[in-house]
């Protein structure tokens, strides 16, 4: 199993209140990494993104077959859940959730599932202390778009992120604060956050950080 390390934070910023929701757990032998962003819903109680990830941290939730069925599985019972919640709560504003999740299996593979907007990043270095690049050279930060994408986790970092950030907070930072700060990913998700509050985010602001150890 891939020993991977990681850490989730959210805070609501200068909005009233949060409507993000993250997630990291380890479920049958897969990590599941998730940030939603949401909007509408009941006025009382959980917000969208929160049902959505409720849904994906429930007890009923398994893991297995291939990341792709997994992926699809997760996708499918956080919508089951909002459609539940809009059923239960006809007066209000249909619930609407932008949901980003990464999906890590035991030998290092990968699934992520994002709507875009700069919302995941794959960090290839090691972790701080080894080489990075070259002076004068782009940091690497790869993001893959929007979509479903498989890989192999590289030895380095895995970021997921609300635009509460991403739109605040220019790649070669995001990729400076991480290899400054990523033997301690925790501080490293308050730093991404105070960053983009700092740069004027009037959103509410998401970060999970997912390290794997380099070999």
């Amino acid at each position: 199993m891939s020993s991977l390390s990681y850490f989730a934070h959210s805070e609501k910023g200068l909005r009233e209140k949060n409507e993000d929701a993250c997630l990291a757990m380890e479920k049958d032998g897969v990590y599941v990494f998730a940030v939603a962003e949401g909007m509408g819903g009941a006025s009382d109680g959980p917000g969208a993104a929160e049902v959505a990830v409720n849904a994906l941290r429930g007890g009923g939730v398994e893991c297995r077959g291939s990341l792709v069925e997994i992926a699809e599985s997760l996708l499918a019972r956080a919508d089951e859940a909002l459609f539940v919640s809009q059923e239960e709560n006809p007066g209000s504003d249909p619930p609407a959730v932008a949901m980003t999740i990464a999906l890590v299996g035991p030998a290092g593979e990968c699934l992520v599932s994002s709507p875009g907007q700069r919302k995941v990043f794959f960090m290839p270095h090691p972790p701080p202390g080894g080489t990075g690049a070259a002076p004068g050279e782009e940091p690497v930060l790869h993001d893959p778009e929007a979509g479903m994408h498989e890989a192999v986790l590289p030895p380095g970092f895995l970021i997921l992120c609300s635009d509460g950030i991403s739109q605040f907070v220019e790649d070669a930072r995001i990729h400076g604060i991480v290899k400054e700060r990523g033997d301690d990913l925790e501080d490293a998700c308050r730093k991404l956050v105070y960053e983009a509050f700092q740069n004027g985010s009037n959103d509410n602001l998401t970060v999970v950080l997912v390290r794997q150890p380099g070999g």
